[in-house]
């Protein structure tokens, strides 16, 4: 079951009690018209990939899970982020950038049959706005011809965030999963109390964060 609050709340607590400090406010949410020409074009191009219908309406990504001083924000990347549609828009080639290409492209592999258990099923599949960006679904968990809309959406907007984090002057991009391990432990069992070592943690943050902005490609 997908705790999606419950896990970012812990998450906020395992980074500060590793040092880090919460931000008053989080920055607002990437849009589209705020990124740099380079930045842009990449985004129509993740949308064709992922088979999108022309004319490619305003995206709207979510707001930053977390947000830190020095501008670090964070992304917490459970269940339903692990498909073959996130790992499409993770093989084009400015992905290579990002701290987490190669553990994502691997986690996409090995995880989807957790994001089907998860996300197969009502809204989570498909819904009438995705459906009109990305045209009709499959029949549930069947990722064979068509697929789901929602997740291809989900896909796209985790790219849009990972677009504005490489081309940013002022915020560093960090994305942590459940699956992921620090030391002995994966961080979805410490967020659900099992110990980490915090030092080991805060090192692992910095490893996976974007330190500054990429030249454009």
């Amino acid at each position: 079951m997908v705790r999606t609050g419950a896990r970012a709340k812990a998450l906020q607590s395992l980074m500060v009690r590793a040092g880090f400090r919460a931000m008053a406010t989080t920055p607002p949410a990437p849009r589209l018209r705020a990124l740099p020409v380079p930045a842009r074009n990449q985004v129509v191009e993740l949308f064709e990939i992922l088979g999108g219908r022309t004319p490619m309406p305003p995206l709207r990504p979510g707001a930053w899970d977390l947000a830190f001083d020095a501008g670090v924000v964070v992304e917490l990347d459970e269940e339903l982020h692990f498909n073959r549609y996130r790992a499409k828009v993770l093989q084009t080639s400015w992905a290579s950038d990002l701290p987490w290409h190669r553990v994502y492209l691997a986690h996409c592999r090995d995880r989807e049959q957790e994001c089907l258990a998860a996300g197969k099923w009502g809204k989570r599949w498909t819904n009438p706005s995705c459906e009109a960006v990305f045209g009709p679904p499959g029949a549930p968990g069947d990722l064979v011809g068509t697929g789901s809309p929602r997740w291809k959406q989900r896909a796209l907007y985790d790219a849009v965030k990972d677009v504005a984090g490489l081309h940013s002057p002022n915020l560093r991009l960090c994305r942590l999963s459940i699956w992921d391990r620090v030391g002995d432990t994966s961080l979805g069992a410490a967020l659900a109390g099992a110990v980490i070592n915090l030092r080991d943690f805060s090192d692992f943050v910095g490893r996976r964060t974007i330190l500054a902005a990429s030249p454009p490609r």
